[in-house]
C-alpha cells in the first residue's frame, strides 16, 4: 500500500440502485491504465468516489498508501483530478480559479506565470468568468490542473472530449511527462484509437470490473443517424463518440415549410434562396432578381442532419444519447 492507487472492495449506492459492486483495481506508480466502459457503467463515480467529492461508504482506497477513510484530508491532496466538466466556481475567472487552486495545494506560481501557461493552452480570456466560456475551454481550465499541481496521483476523466487537435496534443505530451516522472495515472476516455503511453485497459461494465473477452462494449460500433434539431453546440457534448456532421439537402417539404414560416410563397418570385454565404453571391442572386433570407438558428435546424458516431455503445444507448440532447431520430442504424 506504499505506492500507486489501491482500490479495495468499493461499492457505491445511489436512491437503492447500486452503481458500483465490489470494485477491486491497483494502479502502480509510474502505469497508466485506461478505464473504459459504456455511458452508465460508473467510471465517472468511481473518479468521484477517489477525488472525494462522493462519501466513501463500502470498502477502501489507498492514495500513495493513504487510506481515504481514515485519513480523507491527507489522502484527497496525494491526488490531483481533471473533472469531465469543471467545478471550478463559475464566477471565478480561469485565471483567479488557477491561482487560488494553486495555492490551496502550496504550489508557488505567481498570476502571471498562470497567465502565461493559460494563454500558451489555448485560454485567450484568462480574466473572462469560466461561465461565459466555451465548453472546450472550461476543458482546458480543468486539465491545466494536472499541469500546475504536483501530486503523486492523477486522475483524468474524459480528457480528450471537446478539444481541438492542437490541444489534444498538449494533453497526450502532459500525460507522457507525468508517466515519465513516475505518477500513477487513471484515465477515463471513449477513445477509439491506441493510446501510446497507455499500459493496459481495464473494462467497467453495470458497475463492474469485466476481462477484456467478456465486455459487451467491443468490439465498437459505427453508428449513422439521421436526426433533427441539429445546432453546432451539441458537437463537444458527443465529442467522445462523434466522427462526422453532414447537413443534408433539404426536401422539398422542408423547403415550403422554411419559406412558409418566414412569410415567403415559393411561387410570389423567380428566384428565392435561403442561404448565401459571401457578398459576391449574395450581389450576384440580387443581379438575377433573387433575394437572400437568413434563417435563424432555430428554423435552419429543422433541416435533416446525417451524424456518424463510434464507440462503445449500442443502437438504444445511441438513441438516448441523441434525444437527451433534445435531437429527433429519425433514422439510426450501424454500418
Amino acid at each position: 500500500m506504499s505506492t500507486g492507487l489501491l482500490i479495495q472492495k468499493v461499492s457505491k449506492v445511489f436512491k437503492e440502485k447500486v452503481v458500483l459492486h465490489d470494485i477491486d483495481l491497483t494502479v502502480q506508480r509510474g502505469e497508466v491504465v485506461l478505464l473504459k466502459g459504456p455511458n452508465g457503467s460508473g467510471k465517472s463515480t468511481l473518479v468521484h468516489l477517489i477525488s472525494g467529492v462522493y462519501w466513501l461508504e463500502t470498502g477502501d482506497i489507498w492514495l500513495d498508501g493513504i487510506s481515504l477513510k481514515e485519513e480523507p484530508r491527507r489522502a484527497k491532496a496525494a491526488g490531483t483530478t481533471a473533472f469531465q466538466e469543471t467545478l471550478f466556481d463559475s464566477l471565478l475567472s480561469p485565471l483567479e480559479a488557477l491561482y487560488i487552486h494553486t495555492k490551496f495545494y502550496g504550489a508557488r506560481w505567481s498570476r502571471k506565470q498562470i497567465q502565461q501557461i493559460l494563454e500558451e493552452f489555448g485560454v485567450s480570456e484568462p480574466t473572462r468568468p469560466i461561465f461565459q466560456l466555451s465548453g472546450g475551454t472550461k476543458k482546458k481550465v480543468e486539465l491545466l490542473k494536472a499541469q500546475l499541481i504536483e501530486t503523486p496521483i492523477y486522475l483524468f476523466d474524459e480528457p480528450f472530449a471537446g478539444l481541438d487537435e492542437s490541444s489534444r496534443k498538449q494533453v497526450e505530451e502532459m500525460l507522457r511527462t507525468r508517466k515519465r516522472q513516475g505518477k500513477t495515472i487513471l484515465l477515463v476516455s471513449h477513445e477509439l484509437g491506441k493510446l501510446d503511453f497507455v499500459d493496459r485497459t481495464v473494462y467497467l461494465e453495470a458497475g463492474r470490473i469485466v476481462l477484456a473477452e467478456s465486455a459487451k462494449e467491443v468490439p465498437k460500433m459505427l453508428v449513422e443517424a439521421i436526426v433533427k434539431g441539429w445546432r453546432e453546440e451539441y458537437r463537444a457534448a458527443l465529442e467522445p463518440y462523434l466522427l462526422e456532421v453532414q447537413k443534408l439537402e433539404p426536401t422539398e417539404e422542408e423547403i415550403k415549410g422554411l419559406l412558409k414560416s418566414v412569410g415567403l410563397d415559393k411561387l410570389g418570385k423567380p428566384i428565392q434562396v435561403i442561404r448565401a454565404e459571401g457578398t459576391v453571391a449574395q450581389e450576384l442572386l440580387k443581379g438575377l432578381g433573387g433575394f437572400v433570407h437568413t434563417i435563424p438558428p432555430q428554423q435552419a435546424s429543422a433541416f435533416r442532419t446525417k451524424l456518424k458516431l463510434a464507440g462503445e455503445l449500442s443502437l438504444a444507448q445511441a438513441t438516448r444519447l441523441l434525444e437527451e440532447r433534445g435531437l429527433e431520430v429519425l433514422e439510426l442504424r450501424q454500418v
